[in-house]
């Protein structure tokens, strides 16, 4: 009896310390998502999980955020996942933006990251001639007091 009082107590001990926040979801489903079709709503379902938060951009675009945070011991034993996705004005995704402690392979991290942006072309400038008007000024010594 006096084991089961110690364990009883040595429990509330330990889950007294324990904090979750934002949606648990599912890291794995990521790979199901596509860039260019996934809606919200599809990502939504296939990581089992509402978005913890939901960022609109004024270019029309919106970022949603993947969120799970949990702590057993504070500032001790500690979990965190996130993945930021970006959704088209058309609601459809367009990218991954940023994941923090998700293990993607290499093929689903880059389906996700999208095609790589084009490379810019640099823009040649001419070199400007000094213009006719512009000079310089001698004062004379003495001239000036």
């Amino acid at each position: 009896m006096r084991y089961l009082k110690v364990l009883a107590i040595a429990g509330m001990l330990v889950l007294g310390g324990c904090a979750a926040s934002g949606h648990n979801f599912d890291p794995g489903k990521l790979s199901a998502l596509t860039p260019g079709r996934t809606t919200i709503a599809d990502a939504s379902r296939a990581l089992t999980a509402a978005p913890d938060q939901v960022y609109p951009q004024s270019d029309g675009t919106t970022l949603a955020l993947w969120r799970f945070h949990i702590t057993f011991v504070p500032d001790g034993l500690y979990s965190r996942k996130e993945a930021l996705l970006q959704f088209g004005p058309d609601g459809r995704l367009m990218r991954l933006v940023d994941s923090t402690n998700l293990l993607l392979e290499p093929w689903e991290r880059q389906k996700l990251l999208g095609p790589e942006p084009a490379p810019v072309a640099p823009v040649a400038v001419a070199p400007q001639e000094p213009s006719p008007e512009s000079g310089w000024i001698v004062i004379p010594p003495g001239a000036t007091q």
